[in-house]
């Protein structure tokens, strides 16, 4: 049986800020989410991305 680990994706909005955060995923699901506008967020312990503020 093929693993499905890091395939689910979890966007939801941030109830702190209210930004549209996108996590987890595949190098697949990535590349979807940067050609829909999606801003890539690259920290030193994690990484996700947000919707564009505008």
């Amino acid at each position: 049986m093929p693993r499905t680990t890091g395939r689910f994706l979890d966007i939801r909005r941030d109830p702190h800020s209210g930004e549209l955060l996108a996590r987890g995923g595949d190098a697949e699901a990535h590349s979807l989410l940067q050609r829909a506008g999606f801003v890539a967020v690259i920290r030193l312990h994690e990484s996700y991305h947000r919707a564009p503020s505008a």
